[in-house]
């Protein structure tokens, strides 16, 4: 079964290109509350998702406690190539918390 368009994209009143997809919404206990398509494929978002892994940062304060700023905050949020700026950067963050690389999750590796 295909998934159902979720979005239509209008050039005028032209359908310039349609999009489908599966849309699930689960309550704070994790109940579902909405289901659109197939929920039970799985899903790799991937970048899509970065800013709400960043979320925490936020949410529990650290951001402020580390005087993390929207520079900061855009890293945090965002893929990037490795640009020497972008490694200054993530070891300044890491240097403020009393960390090192070793902290990293999934570490450096050569883009492929």
């Amino acid at each position: 079964m295909a998934n159902p368009v979720l979005i239509e994209v209008l050039r005028g009143a032209i359908v310039e290109s349609a999009h489908r997809g599966a849309v699930a919404v689960f309550d704070a206990g994790g109940k579902p509350v909405l289901e659109i398509g197939d929920t039970s494929k799985p899903v790799f978002p991937r970048s899509a998702v970065k800013a709400i892994q960043a979320l925490p940062l936020v949410e529990t304060g650290a951001a402020d406690a580390y005087g993390f700023g929207n520079r900061e905050l855009a890293l945090a949020c965002a893929s990037h190539s490795g640009e020497p700026a972008h490694v200054d950067l993530a070891r300044s963050m890491l240097a403020g918390a009393g960390l090192d690389r070793s902290a990293l999750e999934c570490g450096t590796h050569w883009p492929s």
